[in-house]
C-alpha cells in the first residue's frame, strides 16, 4: 500500500510542472498542440502553479523570436488531465 501512495505522490508532483504546448503526433508534420510562433499555450495545473511562474516560461518561448509575452486569457479543461488548465500568451514586439 505505501508504494501506491508514492506512486501517487510522483503523480501530484509531475502535474505540478506546466509545459508550452507543442505536442506532435507521429507520423504527422506540424504541431497538435495548441502553441504557435505568436501565441503560446502552457498547459498548468492551477493549484499547484503561480502566474509569475507562466509568465517565465512564456516569456521564455517568446524569447525565441525577440518578442515578449503579454498574457492572453485562461481557458479549462482543454488539456491534459494533470495540467487541464491552459494559459495564453501572445509574443508581440518589445516596447
Amino acid at each position: 500500500m505505501k508504494y501506491f501512495y508514492l506512486f501517487l505522490g510522483i503523480l501530484w508532483i509531475v502535474g505540478c510542472t506546466p509545459f508550452v504546448d507543442t505536442r506532435r503526433e507521429a507520423g504527422r508534420i506540424g504541431n497538435i498542440g495548441q502553441s504557435r510562433p505568436d501565441r503560446i499555450a502552457i498547459c498548468y495545473n492551477g493549484l499547484m502553479t503561480k502566474p509569475e511562474e507562466l509568465q517565465k516560461i512564456a516569456d521564455e518561448a517568446c524569447a525565441n523570436t525577440k518578442r515578449q509575452a503579454v498574457y492572453s486569457k485562461t481557458t479549462s479543461f482543454n488539456c491534459t488531465l494533470f495540467w487541464p488548465s491552459t494559459a495564453f500568451f501572445d509574443c508581440k514586439e518589445k516596447n
